[in-house]
């Protein structure tokens, strides 16, 4: 039992749509599939596409194993992808190759050249194969999609992007050093260098984060954006310090995910004025963080 996607993010539609898979795989007996690409067909078609994801690879192969997906194979999407009609990409992949029983679709799923392949398509040519519809997933009456939830993120509304997502929007990557100016007004901070540039960042702002270091999990605030009031580089950093904790951790692997924005990035007047904000901010984090704590 297969569906065919990208599943970029792997939210609460995709969510359906796989767990779907898994309920047939276990009934049937057989493995469930999913077929996806390693690059979107958007940057396959145009290479000056400014295409970020939701999810890189990695983190959407371990959200699919988690929910029991069986297998996951994953095919670069080549001039050879792009040339295969749905006859082509039904006969020689689905039937052929994996002796295909059942495929799952979404309500937006299609594959092969100009997107022909559909569940129309398999009931009328290839009958053999059992196909299933899922419907369109509704959050606040809104249809859940990985475009919506960019649309939120570039907003740096990561709280209805978590609802949408169904778990929170994280980045990872190694702490590295920087110019280690927090840490002589008392906000150290971890630099972070993210593990795959073609990841979407949030907005720009300040955000209450939850942060996973050396295993352990701590609350903190994080940082996106230009630094303006000490820099004038326009190098784009994200930034997190971290509530009750001294370690050392250059080189180690951080998590960051994002729970609310607590504000825009702004020029000071001053670097008291910073200081000054960077305490306030840290009481407005403390404070939602108690709020969420007690109605949870």
């Amino acid at each position: 039992v297969i569906t065919v996607g990208m599943f970029d993010g792997v939210h609460l539609g995709h969510l359906s749509v796989l767990s779907k898979v898994v309920e047939i795989s276990r009934r049937e007996n057989i493995p469930a599939v999913v077929v996806t690409f390693t690059n979107h067909p958007s940057l396959y078609f145009n290479k000056e596409s400014n295409y970020l994801s939701l999810s890189t690879f990695v983190e959407k192969a371990q959200i699919m194993e988690e929910l029991g997906i069986d297998i996951l194979i994953a095919l670069p999407f080549d001039q050879f992808m792009a040339s295969l009609t749905a006859e082509q990409f039904a006969k020689n992949i689905l039937i052929s190759l994996l002796r295909v029983k059942h495929i799952v679709f979404g309500y937006d799923n299609h594959f092969g050249q100009n997107r022909e392949g559909s569940i129309e398509y398999i009931d009328n040519h290839f009958p053999l194969i059992n196909t299933h519809r899922i419907n369109e997933t509704y959050i606040e009456n809104e249809v859940v999609s990985s475009s919506l939830i960019k649309q939120y993120l570039s907003k740096g509304n990561v709280v209805q992007v978590n609802k949408l997502l169904g778990y929170s929007f994280n980045l990872s990557g190694l702490v590295v050093k920087g110019d280690q100016l927090g840490r002589t007004i008392g906000f150290p901070t971890a630099n972070m260098q993210i593990n795959d540039r073609g990841k979407l960042i949030p907005a720009h702002g300040v955000y209450v984060t939850q942060n996973t270091v050396r295993g352990e999990m701590y609350f903190g605030m994080t940082n996106i954006g230009i630094r303006p009031t000490v820099s004038n580089s326009h190098e784009q950093r994200i930034e997190t310090h971290l509530f009750s904790f001294e370690l050392e951790i250059y080189g180690d692997e951080i998590k960051v995910e994002f729970i609310q924005k607590l504000r825009n990035e702004i020029k000071f007047e001053s670097f008291p004025a910073l200081v000054k904000q960077l305490k306030q901010d840290q009481i407005d984090a403390k404070k939602y963080l108690a709020q969420i704590h007690i109605t949870s």
